[in-house]
């Protein structure tokens, strides 16, 4: 009897582990950072705070005030031991107000401003260095999509050949 209680629990135990460890993939189907900017950049444009379910990510309240709420999410797995960390959503709570903004980190492997510009060719400077700091970044911004969606590339000053941060809002 207790024999069969701990297979029991072993095979809860296993089932629970890749029921969770693959949730993110599971809504994700993302190999690579390319397909991961497309599929939110598309979920962002009819996204609001009363249809967040239809975010491909699950998010957690992070902070609110009157006028928004800032949402994480878990890291996502990309192929090539690539990751996207520091995913942080921020929904407006008033229909009309501000335009979802979302930033995230790559990780795990160095992508370039030649990758970026392979992929987005008409990306143009948007803003550079004061030289205050070495976590100062050099971005560079696509043209406004129709809806006036914008996406942001950024590189830090202390490692300027690899991107540090995309941002995906409208433009202001």
């Amino acid at each position: 009897m207790i024999k069969m209680i701990h297979q029991r629990n072993r095979v809860l135990f296993i089932l629970t582990f890749f029921l969770f460890s693959g949730f993110a993939d599971a809504k994700m189907q993302n190999k690579q950072i390319w397909s991961f900017i497309t599929q939110l950049s598309a979920s962002l444009r009819s996204l609001s705070l009363g249809h967040l379910d239809q975010f491909p990510l699950e998010l957690t309240l992070q902070t609110q005030n009157n006028y928004i709420n800032v949402y994480q999410a878990n890291s996502v797995k990309l192929e090539d031991e690539a990751k996207i960390t520091d995913i942080e959503l921020r929904v407006s709570k008033s229909t009309g107000g501000m335009a979802p903004f979302l930033s995230f980190s790559p990780d795990g492997k160095c992508t370039t401003l030649d990758d970026v510009r392979k992929q987005y060719p008409g990306v143009k400077l948007s803003d550079y260095p004061r030289g205050q700091s070495e976590n100062e970044v050099t971005s560079y911004t696509s043209a406004p999509e129709v809806d006036g969606q914008v996406i942001t590339f950024s590189f830090t000053v202390k490692n300027p050949d690899c991107l540090s941060k995309v941002i995906i809002t409208a433009k202001e």
